[in-house]
């Protein structure tokens, strides 16, 4: 039996030139990057020529700096945490206000939660039926004191696109001096981003979404924003991230990158083509069943479905069986079903949360991988609406 492996917004499989990458950089780069002898010399260059290319694939040129970090949530809490504590350093007598969505990822939702604690005013604005944002409840948010905004470019569920641009754009007339960060975890790699386009403040992008290793991730921080360490120690990554740095991850990013840039235009129109044959055959092939999120403005490897009568997990565990990985809407934790807050804010009732499935495809599914999981899909499907 085949295993079809549809999760690529939870995580990709390593890119096999990246993998070559990483085993030469294991291999003969074993100098620690701080130290002023060869082999850390060596090590220091692979970490600056990585930084180069990153900020070379997202166009900011001379804009800003890219600092690496462990992760996508690493980036999300130093972008969110260290701009709100450079701002509370800096004016003491003034409490900062900072607004989010209610369908963020959560490494952006707790972040505020504990910003909250700290004494941080904060608003979370909502989204429609289709999981776009309400942009004038964003707008008549914005306060004297509100200085930062953080709004993900795509969703990590539902794979709904926000307009970054616009909403970036709207923002900035209120207020000019708002920070604005973005979670761009899902966009890289998914869809075509430009910091020309869009002049993020701030922005959060993970490695192991686009078939770089897990473990490492960065974040980019514009000219002028000031952000305080969230990790102390050494002098690494221009202070603002202290601990010897993970030289493979680094490089595993640039990598990742690259092949991606190389392929970009083919591989977005194959997979974007493949998520609508996936979509098409589901509809055309089971009865019952609901598309989550926006119908159109949305990342086509992500498909998220309610299937009428059936629960999530019941049916993960039997496509399981018959060998295709996805992932739930809602999320099973210490036997407690928690619903997906991100469904909850489109409006949906449970019976409808309850059913969904998020299924994501990637570099490396086939179209016979779709054939082979719809399949296995309506049969699991059928059984489970019977009653087997």
């Amino acid at each position: 039996m085949p295993r079809i492996y549809l999760d690529y917004n939870a995580t990709t499989p390593l890119d096999p030139s990246v993998l070559e990458e990483v085993t030469n950089i294991l291999k003969n780069y074993p100098g620690n990057p701080s130290s002023v002898y060869e082999e850390g010399r060596a090590a220091r260059i692979l970490i600056e020529d990585s930084r180069e290319y990153v900020k070379s694939f997202l166009d900011a040129g001379n804009s800003g700096e890219i600092i690496f970090t462990s992760s996508g949530s690493e980036s999300i809490n130093l972008g969110i945490i260290g701009a709100t504590y450079a701002y509370m350093q800096n004016n003491k007598k003034k409490n900062p206000h900072i607004i989010t969505s209610r369908v963020e990822h959560h490494a952006v939702l707790n972040t505020f939660k504990f910003l909250e604690s700290a004494g941080v005013e904060t608003t979370y604005v909502g989204v429609n039926e289709f999981g776009g944002l309400l942009l004038d409840d964003l707008k008549s948010a914005i306060k004297e004191n509100t200085i930062l905004i953080s709004i993900m470019g795509a969703n990590n569920e539902t794979g709904t696109i926000f307009p970054l641009k616009q909403i970036f754009e709207e923002v900035k007339k209120i207020k000019g001096d708002i920070i604005f960060h973005s979670d761009l975890v899902q966009v890289i790699g998914k869809s075509y981003f430009s910091l020309k386009d869009v002049p993020l403040d701030l922005c959060s992008f993970s490695g192991h979404k686009f078939y770089a290793l897990k473990g490492c991730g960065a974040l980019y921080i514009k000219k002028g924003v000031d952000i305080d360490p969230i990790i102390h120690g050494g002098h690494q990554e221009r202070g603002l991230r202290a601990g010897t740095e993970n030289i493979g991850g680094i490089v595993s990013i640039a990598k990742g990158l690259n092949v991606l840039k190389n392929n970009m235009h083919e591989e977005l129109d194959r997979i974007n083509n493949l998520g609508s044959i996936f979509l098409d055959k589901l509809f055309y092939g089971i009865e019952g069943i609901k598309l989550n999120g926006h119908p159109v403005n949305r990342l086509k490897n992500t498909i998220n479905i309610s299937f009428d009568g059936v629960k999530s997990e019941t049916l993960l565990f039997n496509l399981d069986l018959y060998g295709v990985s996805a992932s739930a809407g809602s999320a099973c934790n210490a036997g407690a079903v928690s619903l997906s807050h991100v469904l909850k804010a489109h409006g949906y009732d449970a019976k409808r949360i309850e059913s969904a499935i998020r299924f994501s495809i990637g570099r490396f599914t086939t179209e016979g991988d779709i054939d082979y999981a719809v399949s296995a899909i309506k049969k699991g499907v059928l059984k489970l609406r019977a009653g087997n």
